[in-house]
């Protein structure tokens, strides 16, 4: 299926009118040639933005598809590609209120995710190609979701080097963010004897070294997080110097408690998006790349330490 904008004749009030071409085939290239044939426009395919994989393929083998835009030099590398949920028909169907150009809005969600969105990874094509192409490192790439009235975008599927295996939710997505790009303005909630509260992570980051001890690898993570208490739920009144101790220290096991769950979770499915592997083989010596990575991945264990620093509970002006 190709989605094609349709530019309106007066410039002055422009409209996001679009028609979705599509043809059965069973190749890429026989698909475009014949979808040629229902349009009176040339498919300029540079102008090609966001590829959309079907959860079904991706649940099958995304090999063929990969090599075959990377290997088109007429499609962006730089596209952004993600799996479309619960089909593509349901996603390139969906009309914003507003949208200058058909299409336009999918490439914004993800210009706009890079930054601002806690939940997902932005994957490009030549991204996905080198995670599917490279020892140690796997696919990782975002979820579009449609319904009736919205589209939404805050999971990820992880994929081995051929199939989508694992489907986190928005808040394992979240934690998947913060230990590869970071997250801003993420969120969080804890409970103690004082009342339930709502903690805003203004800025989150991650690093980790691997160390072999003993015949064994561990990874080592720290966890650096800058945070604001942003609202208590169930009450109102001042929050003391002791209780922000409390907060702070409950909000520390939470991210370690989390982030080892995913970090196992992930490593259970064999599969490796965060990119253990390729650190481990791209240095030291040259024997490494003689270790089985694969055995030595089952027997990775995780260190998790996190620093929370609770600059407030906010302004009142």
């Amino acid at each position: 299926m190709i989605k094609v904008a349709i530019p309106s004749g007066d410039p002055k009030s422009p409209e996001s009118n679009f028609i979705i071409l599509s043809t059965n085939t069973d190749s890429i290239t026989d698909g475009l040639r014949q979808m040629k044939s229902q349009i009176d426009k040339e498919l300029v395919y540079g102008h090609n933005k966001t590829i959309l994989i079907g959860e079904k393929i991706a649940k099958s083998d995304i090999q063929p598809i990969l090599e075959y835009f990377v290997r088109r030099p007429d499609f962006q590398k730089t596209s952004y590609i993600s799996v479309a949920k619960p089909n593509i028909l349901e996603v390139l169907n969906f009309k914003p209120q507003k949208e200058n150009v058909a299409g336009s809005f999918l490439n914004s969600i993800f210009e706009y995710s890079k930054m601002e969105s806690p939940y997902i990874n932005t994957l490009c094509l030549f991204d996905a190609y080198r995670r599917e192409t490279e020892d140690g490192i796997n696919i990782a790439m975002p979820i579009i979701e449609a319904t009736k009235k919205k589209i939404k975008v805050n999971q990820m599927a992880l994929f081995n080097k051929n199939k989508m295996l694992l489907e986190l939710n928005p808040k394992e997505s979240e934690t998947f963010r913060l230990l590869t790009t970071g997250i801003y303005n993420g969120s969080l909630k804890v409970r103690n004897k004082n009342g339930l509260y709502a903690i805003d992570l203004k800025r989150a980051k991650a690093k980790y070294k691997l160390i072999v001890k003993n015949k064994t690898l561990g990874a080592f993570y720290t966890i650096k997080i800058k945070a604001i208490i942003e609202e208590k739920i169930n009450g109102i009144g001042e929050i003391k110097d002791n209780e922000i101790a409390v907060i702070r220290k409950q909000v520390e096991d939470k991210i370690n408690a989390e982030t080892e769950v995913l970090l196992t979770k992930i490593k259970n499915q064999n599969i490796d998006p965060i990119g253990f592997g390729l650190r481990f083989l791209s240095r030291g010596s040259g024997d490494r790349k003689e270790v089985s990575w694969s055995k030595m991945y089952t027997n990775l264990s995780f260190n998790i330490k996190s620093n929370v620093e609770i600059q407030g509970t906010g302004l009142i002006h």
